[in-house]
């Protein structure tokens, strides 16, 4: 009995030591590393790195994966890759990302590169040497308004979209002369671009902004080329008044024209892309009549979205930086609710007393509301808007008031949005700010 008991002890023992990854990789010889291997040299870039964009290579994080062999290293920068100098791996056939730090999202205001490389072979004793281009993986957005369009209209309104969840709304009283660019993760394919909005002459006439741009326009396209717009594509929309002939024959009225030039990745240079002359509103395509929003056979209506340049900010770092929830509901808007948790004990009083209680309030024909956000330049949703932005950044000043302090919760403040469309489909998203300190921030 003794003896049988002595040996389920020792079984024990050893089955404890098995459990250790380390040890069981001992002890049946799966140690990787202990067999043969060799060395990989890796080099990071950037592609077209002279277009003007920021490109902080030594932040890309660097992922290497086997393929034919169950090993992953990770670096969580190139800068860290490069001081450990040539990366010893097991013998195999592996893949090899980078890309920028942070969360490739659906709008961002910056570019997201991004690189991959397969079947990269490391053998036994060898060192290979290899290089991962990153290329921009979103397509960026330019506006340009002209000198002679600044010069003929006193104020506007337009959208760019693709109708496929993102859209931009430029207004004169938000983005002045010189709108920042955008730059959108195209997720799903995307043929077509659309303008539409209005401008006001100084005269006070208003003028019809509509027009639609589709790749397959392009000069040199040609027939099995790819129409869809992918990363790296760079388009610059140019705005120019033009006299065209009015509702009446003979006699000109004001009107402007959209120029819209892709820079072809391909040829190294910029080409134009010809705009179609949409109807009112930019919009051709009459509304479908099915009950997801589409017409059978027909396109189906999007879903609503909501998307920030980046999910989290810290005051007074990001003071001056975009913190815009851009909301698109093509279906129309329903119901805006937010829900704002306060990151210290004094935020959350005030906002408490501020919005009535700590639940999630309405902004769509919230009376109520409309003086405090109005003081905070801030104007609410109507119903069946298509579109809007609620800038989380126009709170900054509020939160990094000396009166309020410092976040101490881990999360900071939070901003929940959530957005229902006319269809009944319902959306979320949040951001996070976090404040270290109190400075003076200015709107």
């Amino acid at each position: 009995m003794l003896k049988i008991i002595n040996t389920m002890a020792l079984v024990v023992t050893l089955m404890a030591g098995l459990s250790s990854c380390e040890m069981k990789d001992e002890i049946l010889g799966k140690d990787l590393m202990s067999g043969d291997t060799g060395l990989l040299s890796l080099n990071v870039e950037t592609g077209k790195a002279s277009r003007g964009t920021t490109d902080q290579v030594d932040q890309f994080p660097v992922v290497i994966t086997g393929i034919d062999v169950d090993y992953t290293k990770k670096f969580d920068s190139y800068a860290d890759l490069r001081t450990e100098g040539e990366v010893t791996l097991p013998v195999g056939t592996y893949t090899v990302e980078a890309c920028s730090p942070g969360e490739f999202l659906s709008t961002m205001y910056e570019p997201f590169y991004g690189g991959k490389l397969e079947n990269v072979k490391v053998e036994k004793g060898q060192t290979s040497e290899i290089s991962v281009v990153c290329t921009m993986q979103n397509v960026k957005i330019s506006i340009d308004l002209t000198e002679e369009f600044l010069a003929t209209y006193d104020d506007w309104e337009f959208n760019v979209t693709d109708k496929k969840g993102h859209i931009e709304t430029y207004t004169k009283s938000e983005d002045g002369n010189t709108p920042a660019p955008v730059y959108w993760k195209m997720d799903e394919r995307v043929e077509t671009i659309y303008i539409n909005g209005t401008a006001q002459t100084v005269g006070g006439e208003t003028v019809t902004i509509s027009g639609t741009a589709n790749k397959s326009s392009l000069p040199e396209y040609e027939e099995g080329d790819d129409t869809s717009f992918i990363g790296g594509d760079e388009l610059k929309i140019e705005f120019n008044p033009v006299k065209v002939e009015g509702s009446t024959p003979g006699i000109e009225s004001d009107g402007v024209e959209i120029t819209i030039t892709l820079f072809n990745q391909e040829k190294n240079e910029n080409v134009e892309i010809p705009v179609n002359p949409g109807t009112e509103g930019g919009n051709t395509e009459e509304p479908g009549t099915g009950e997801d929003g589409g017409d059978e056979g027909g396109e189906t209506v999007a879903e609503p979205t909501i998307s920030f340049p980046q999910s989290t900010y810290t005051l007074p770092d990001d003071a001056t930086k975009k913190a815009d929830a851009t909301i698109s509901a093509e279906a129309g808007l329903k119901s805006v609710k937010v829900k704002i948790t306060g990151g210290n004990d004094n935020f959350a009083t005030a906002v408490a007393g501020m919005f009535g209680g700590t639940e999630p309030f309405e902004l769509i024909g919230n009376t109520q509301l409309s003086g405090i956000f109005s003081s905070m330049k801030i104007s609410l949703p109507n119903a069946n808007d298509t579109a809007y932005v609620f800038p989380v950044g126009n709170f900054f000043s509020l939160l990094a008031d000396d009166s309020f302090g410092p976040t101490t919760t881990v999360d900071g403040h939070i901003f929940e949005i959530t957005v229902t469309d006319q269809n009944g489909k319902t959306v979320s998203g949040k951001l996070n700010v976090i404040v270290t300190e109190v400075s003076d921030v200015t709107e």
